[in-house]
């Protein structure tokens, strides 16, 4: 089951980054994976997802592989965290 981190909250961050991450944490909820199933969906180790939902910076590669796990292109998950900080 997913742990609802940040759940209760409405995250939207302060920067690119933490948008992102925000996003991400939205999508895999939204799906009730926990960050480990999300981390074995698209082949990285557990540490990524958690790193990137909390604003760390990630790869193209690894945001591509977010995007794409999701239904998404790059570009539409990209906008995506972009509205977060409007």
């Amino acid at each position: 089951m997913a742990k609802n981190v940040g759940a209760d909250k409405k995250r939207g961050g302060d920067t690119l980054a933490e948008a992102l991450g925000a996003e991400l944490t939205d999508l895999r909820l939204s799906k009730g994976w926990s960050q480990q199933t999300l981390a074995d969906r698209v082949g990285y180790d557990e540490s990524y997802v958690r790193q990137t939902e909390m604003g760390g910076n990630p790869t193209l590669e690894l945001l591509n592989a977010f995007a794409s796990i999701f239904s998404l292109k790059l570009s539409d998950l990209i906008q995506r965290a972009e509205n977060r900080l409007s």
